[in-house]
C-alpha cells in the first residue's frame, strides 16, 4: 500500500520510507511554515490534475497519465515505469471507464494525505 501511494505521487524514487512527511512538506508547503495542511495538499492536487489533463476534458485518459508518469517517475524495481504506471492508473480508475475523473484523483490523493497524517489533525509536520 505504501509503495502505491508513493508511486501515485510520481516521485517514488525521491522518498525514503519513513521520510514521507518531510517529502510532502518539501513539495506541498505553500506558505513556508514547515506544515502541510489538508487544504494546501488538496490545492496542489487540483493543480496537478489540471496539468495532467492535457486536453482539458476534466479527466485523465490513460495516454495522458502514462506520459506524465513516465516523465516524473524513476523505477526503483525491476518493473519499468510504464508497467508501474499502468498498474497505478488501473487502481485510480475505480469505475474502469479508461479515464481518471477529478473525483477519483482527489480521493486517491486524500487517502495518501490521511495515511501520512498519523494524529488526524489534518496537518503533515516534519518527522523528527
Amino acid at each position: 500500500m505504501h509503495k502505491f501511494f508513493l508511486a501515485l505521487g510520481f516521485f517514488a524514487s525521491s522518498v525514503a520510507i519513513g521520510n514521507e512527511n518531510n517529502y510532502m512538506i518539501e513539495k506541498f508547503d505553500r506558505n513556508g511554515d514547515k506544515v502541510v495542511t489538508q487544504d494546501e495538499f488538496l490545492e496542489a492536487a487540483a493543480e496537478r490534475f489540471k496539468k495532467m489533463d492535457v486536453d482539458g476534458d476534466n479527466s485523465i485518459e490513460k495516454t495522458e497519465f502514462l506520459q506524465r508518469y513516465a516523465e516524473h517517475s524513476h523505477s526503483t524495481t525491476t518493473e519499468s515505469a510504464s508497467e508501474v504506471g499502468q498498474r497505478v492508473f488501473d487502481k485510480l480508475d475505480e469505475n474502469h471507464d479508461a479515464k481518471i475523473s477529478e473525483l477519483e484523483y482527489n480521493q486517491s490523493r486524500l487517502k495518501w494525505f490521511t495515511e501520512a497524517d498519523k494524529n488526524n489533525d489534518q496537518k503533515i509536520e516534519l518527522e523528527k
